[in-house]
């Protein structure tokens, strides 16, 4: 009985040996059991994704990719004390909460590494090879996607267009490199190399930025093409660092703003629309006697300085920025027909600037709120419940400059192959008629006579002479002591025979610039003079 107890049970191990040899066969063929099992020990450590550019109407990068160095950390092997010593100070803090990982990571490295035995990679950080038109460009987040301005507009184009490599890593559970492997480099998605050309032009935009360094803090500049509309600068004061947003945030400095495409109080240069108004009206011939104020349904209007100006007709106006005369001419117009020709140049609507990306509408008073006399009269000189943006203000300006016709001020070309230089035009809005060439004619020679005669005399270029306007706006906002912060306008256009550029300066919420409005246009008059002829 003993022998055959002992039988059975010898027989039931033979079977068991032979269940679990059958098995580990089995699993030793079967492909899907070990890809499964090699899946659960493989890392991937994506390295920064290239991204796509921006460019001048040049061909110019306004934007690029720098290589920078990444090192591969790994558990257990010292990783962290080797590369310590070679990891930036902004890197440190990241090594150090990483040193215990249970799986590789990458992390930043210097250039000048000589690491023996590690490995390292190449990676590519987004800089700027020409630091200029942040504001209009934007800025980008931790993830290399677009968070403000056409880096956010064009972002599905431009991540797509880049490269995404990633180091693949065989580890074992503690988080090393399982033997005899080593870290592979692969491509996971190619780029479509894929850019946005814009309208700007760099040298141009380099010359407006670097004289709005040195004349305003606070304000914008403007530059349009007179031919069609395209936009040459967009320079917003103050400036901001696109890898250092917290200091803007903290400093709270309005610095993140784009002006060219915010709403302000207008004031004096809305009276170019007015001075429109009256031709298509057939009030041109309008004059008054200016005593230096005006009595409108029991409120006083003054001009500035309560200056009287004598009789004046529609050119002397100009010349004088007189208030009064605008103020009966606005009486005489009515609300209607100077709102409309505020529509038809733009203004109470948005303009596009790339897809999802608009400018603000600003506000026109509705044809109810100016039944008010008073209302009527603050509007007719550009105050009240009037607001513009900047890019307004410059289309209306190139709308005279260029014969009467309005062409909806354009920041972008299209779309660029990054390899062949091929763009794909950017569908624009149709320009319209608003005027008479005649018309407009007229009009520029009255803003030539506000620069060689009036009070825009600062304005005067070294060479081509110009036309513009001014313009001093109330804002409300008031300092401490009282004293009311204004907006300074000067719109206009270079050279004053067949322009070719239309400038736009508005310096905002200050008490007084330490340079005229006027006088920065004519800076940038000059510096297009000296590029047009170095």
């Amino acid at each position: 009985m003993t022998v055959q107890r002992l039988l059975a049970v010898c027989a039931a191990f033979v079977v068991l040996f032979g269940v679990i040899l059958c098995r580990v066969y089995w699993i030793s063929t079967d492909t899907a059991y070990a890809a499964n099992a090699g899946g659960q020990t493989l890392s991937e450590t994506e390295l920064p994704r290239t991204r796509g550019n921006f460019y001048d109407r040049n061909g110019r990068l306004l934007t690029g990719a720098s290589k920078i160095w990444y090192a591969l950390c790994i558990p257990g092997d010292s990783s962290y004390s080797t590369l310590f010593p070679y990891v930036p100070f902004s890197a440190q803090q990241e090594l150090y909460q990483k040193r215990n990982s249970l799986s590789p990571f990458l992390i930043q490295v210097d250039g000048d590494l000589h690491l023996s035995g590690g490995y390292l990679y190449s990676g590519v950080e987004r800089y700027l090879p020409l630091p200029i038109a942040v504001h209009l460009i934007g800025y980008l987040d931790g993830e290399g996607h677009g968070v403000s301005g056409l880096e956010r507009a064009y972002d599905d184009l431009l991540y797509s267009a880049g490269t995404q490599q990633a180091v693949l890593c065989t580890t074992t559970a503690q988080g090393s490199l399982l033997t005899g492997t080593e870290p592979q480099l692969e491509t996971k998605e190619e780029g479509e190399s894929q850019g946005v050309q814009l309208t700007l032009d760099a040298d141009i935009q380099r010359a407006c930025e670097g004289i709005a360094q040195q004349e305003m803090s606070r304000g914008c500049i403007l530059v349009l093409r007179v031919s069609d509309g395209e936009v040459a600068a967009s320079v917003s004061m103050p400036e901001f660092d696109p890898d250092n947003i917290a200091a803007s945030i903290d400093a709270n400095d309005t610095s993140l703003i784009n002006r060219p495409l915010e709403a302000f109080s207008a004031g004096s240069v809305f009276k170019l629309v007015l001075a429109l108004a009256a031709y298509r009206a057939g009030l041109d011939w309008f004059s008054c006697e200016c005593e230096g104020s005006v009595q409108v349904a029991d409120q006083t209007f003054r001009c500035a300085l309560g200056r009287a100006h004598g009789t004046v007709n529609l050119r002397g106006a100009l010349e004088e920025s007189c208030n009064c005369y605008f103020i009966e001419l606005g009486q005489l117009l009515g609300a209607r027909q100077i709102l409309q020709a505020a529509q038809d140049l733009g203004f109470g609507s948005a303009t596009a600037v790339a897809p999802g990306l608009k400018s603000a509408t600003g506000e026109l008073p509705s044809l109810d709120t100016l039944q008010s006399e008073g209302q009527l009269a603050m509007f007719s000189f550009g105050q009240g419940a009037l607001t513009v943006t900047p890019l307004q203000i410059a289309a209306m300006t190139n709308t005279l400059a260029g014969g009467g016709t309005y062409r909806a001020p354009a920041f972008v070309q299209g779309t660029v192959d990054s390899e062949t230089g091929a763009v794909q035009a950017l569908e624009r809005a149709e320009p319209r008629v608003v005027c008479d060439e005649s018309v407009a004619r007229i009009l520029r020679s009255m803003m030539v006579s506000v620069v060689e005669e009036g009070i825009g005399g600062d304005a005067e270029p070294e060479e081509g002479g110009a036309g513009g306007k001014t313009g001093t706006a109330q804002t409300g906002q008031y300092q401490q002591g009282g004293e009311e912060l204004l907006n300074y306008w000067f719109t206009g256009f270079w050279p004053a025979e067949q322009p070719r550029y239309t400038i736009t300066v508005m310096q905002d919420g200050t008490l007084e610039p330490q340079t005229s409005s006027a006088a920065i246009f004519a800076r940038v008059a000059n510096a297009l003079f000296v590029l047009e002829n170095s």
